[in-house]
């Protein structure tokens, strides 16, 4: 809703939006958030739309997420974007459904604590992050690249994982390498 709209309510005022910091509880823990909610300058009346309800859920559920030491929707965003994931990869590499890390980035939904110790382990070890898309297949899909220096001032990509379509692995040929760092030969796509 915009500052000219009427209000709902009274249908002569019109409403803005406000924001007031609000004491909750949860587990014995109190936090201030904000509530968001709309206010009539003419009757006075105060209430929340679809918008305001959506981000006041949003922001309990992060607290309840914290208190519970689970990870945040931040941190969550940080590890897929650490990765180069996109929502539907990192879907397919840790389960949880399509939409999953949409609804746990943005604070919709909590994560189970299975899912949460799952993303800790990939968070702190790139090493189980590279079993885990092994474990799935999903390895053409993440080609890892070692950056190689040649003997003039040119930088030369060389992929440590690439596979056939058959999933076996490419043979390195020394002389095939040479070519094309000299630029005889043409990238593979």
């Amino acid at each position: 809703m915009n500052a000219q709209e009427l209000c709902p309510i009274c249908g002569e005022g019109h409403v803005t939006d406000q924001v007031q910091m609000t004491e909750t509880q949860y587990k014995g823990h109190k936090r201030n958030l904000p509530l968001h909610f709309k206010l009539c300058d003419s009757c006075t009346s105060d209430f929340a739309g679809a918008q305001e309800s959506k981000q006041n859920r949003r922001e309990l559920m992060a607290f309840h997420k914290s208190v519970d030491g689970l990870l945040t929707g931040v941190e969550i965003t940080d590890l897929r974007k650490r990765y180069k994931l996109t929502q539907a990869q990192a879907a397919r590499l840790f389960g949880g459904g399509p939409v999953a890390f949409s609804k746990y980035e943005n604070d919709d939904v909590a994560q189970s604590e299975s899912m949460d110790t799952l993303l800790r382990l990939v968070r702190r070890s790139a090493v189980a992050f590279a079993e885990l898309v092994k474990e799935k297949c999903m390895e053409a899909e993440f080609v890892t690249e070692k950056q190689i220096a040649s003997s003039g001032p040119k930088l030369v990509r060389v992929p440590i994982n690439r596979f056939n379509g058959d999933r076996t692995p490419e043979i390195y040929n020394p002389r095939e390498f040479r070519q094309f760092a000299r630029g005889e030969v043409q990238c593979k796509p």
